[in-house]
C-alpha cells in the first residue's frame, strides 16, 4: 500500500500522488525517485499517517526574540482530526502522530533523541 493520498475520479479511476509524480517525471524523460520517496506503511499505521499529513502544520510556537520556535503539535487540532475521521484507536493514533511529529522535529534540529 502506498502512503500517498489518492483521488477517485468520477469514472471510479483511483489516482495516487505516486501516479501523478510518475507522470511528471515521464514528461521530463527521467526516472522517478521512487526508492527514496515511497513509503510502504503497515496497515496499523495508516490512520496515524493520514492524520499526521493532515495536521502536521498545526503547531504551537514560541517567539524567542528573533524568530518563532516550534514547541509542539497542536493537540486540539490533532484530537479534532481523530474525532472527525472516526478513528477507532483514538489514543493509539494520538500517540503515533505525536511520536512521528517529534521524530521529524528532532531530525530537523539535528537532535539524536
Amino acid at each position: 500500500m502506498q502512503a500517498s493520498p489518492a483521488l477517485t475520479l468520477e469514472d471510479g479511476t483511483v489516482v495516487t500522488a505516486c501516479d501523478r509524480c510518475r507522470e511528471t517525471w515521464e514528461r521530463s524523460k527521467k526516472e522517478p525517485p521512487c526508492e527514496t520517496c515511497r513509503v510502504d506503511l503497515l496497515e496499523e499505521n495508516e490512520d496515524a499517517a493520514r492524520i499526521y499529513r493532515m495536521i502536521r502544520g498545526q503547531v504551537i510556537t514560541r517567539h524567542n526574540g528573533k524568530y518563532d520556535t516550534i514547541m509542539d503539535l497542536n493537540h486540539l487540532a490533532l484530537w479534532a482530526a481523530i474525532d472527525g475521521y472516526g478513528i477507532k484507536d483514538r489514543t493509539g493514533c494520538f500517540e503515533k502522530v505525536l511520536t512521528v511529529f517529534h521524530h521529524f522535529q528532532n531530525e530537523d534540529r539535528g537532535d539524536e533523541g
